[in-house]
């Protein structure tokens, strides 16, 4: 397995862009499938230092990633939970 991160940082007025992509390859050769796709935003810090900017961009794109996959693990429903389409589990018909 191969794998290729592109990130787009910008800086717009008050907010902080990132978008990342992720391509992964199954083989050496041919081509590869996209297996991550994300933008995040958050508030800007003013920063006039370029690497000091791209250090606290690359800060906030670990943390909203960490966040975005323990939220989806906090969030999980067990199986014939209450989003069904009876809403009460498979219990009743």
């Amino acid at each position: 397995m191969r794998y290729m991160a592109t990130l787009y940082v910008s800086d717009v007025m008050d907010q902080v862009a990132a978008t990342v992509e992720l391509l992964a390859w199954e083989e050496m050769y041919g081509p590869p499938e996209t297996v991550y796709e994300m933008t995040h935003t958050w508030p800007g810090l003013g920063l006039d230092d370029p690497r000091a900017w791209l250090l606290a961009a690359l800060r906030g794109i670990c943390a909203d990633m960490s966040k975005a996959a323990s939220r989806r693990v906090e969030a999980a429903e067990p199986l014939g939970g209450s989003h069904t389409l009876s809403e009460t589990g498979d219990k009743r018909i």
